[in-house]
């Protein structure tokens, strides 16, 4: 019997919204609107709570600058290998829906970081692809979902790896009204 409280199983879409606590941005250690060492590329810095805000704060404005943050080869959730593809991926979702990350907490030492979040997401347009989000959605229907995430990291700072248990699934998808 599935838990009430948790809803049914999380799809490809519900895992990566949560683990995309997962944002955007010129990279760790770089302040917004300063450039990086090389254009798309971050600069070597910390993944700290500032680095991690301007992430999250260029997510939920919806700049794919996110994927800078990540090393070429990361290791996404749901099985996506590298920076083109969370790009592609992401790319591929924008038309349809938008999605709001609040950080309910944020640690991190040179090797790594862990996050929980907390994520809305609305569908701004009538999307059929049921790759995307398991399902068809209808403009005007949200989720939310609190979710945590395991960043991997390499001595630049950057995301090798994101990882975490599925999320916990707070509002199914549902009218917004």
């Amino acid at each position: 019997m599935k838990d009430r409280l948790r809803g049914p199983a999380p799809n490809r879409r519900t895992v990566l919204a949560a683990g995309l606590g997962v944002a955007l941005g010129a990279g760790p250690g770089v302040a917004a609107g300063e450039s990086s060492q090389s254009p798309g590329r971050p600069s070597r810095g910390r993944f700290d709570r500032a680095a991690y805000a301007r992430y999250i704060a260029l997510m939920n404005a919806g700049d794919l600058r996110f994927v800078d943050y990540y090393a070429d080869d990361v290791r996404f959730v749901m099985g996506i290998r590298g920076r083109a593809d969370v790009r592609a991926f992401y790319q591929r979702q924008q038309p349809f829906v938008r999605e709001r990350l609040d950080v309910l907490f944020f640690c991190a030492d040179t090797h790594g970081a862990a996050a929980q979040v907390r994520s809305e997401i609305r569908c701004i347009r009538d999307c059929d692809d049921h790759g995307l989000f398991g399902r068809a959605l209808r403009a005007g229907e949200r989720q939310v979902i609190r979710g945590c995430l395991l960043y991997s990291l390499n001595a630049a700072g950057q995301i090798t790896a994101v990882d975490g248990p599925p999320p916990e699934i707070l509002e199914p998808w549902h009218s917004a009204g």
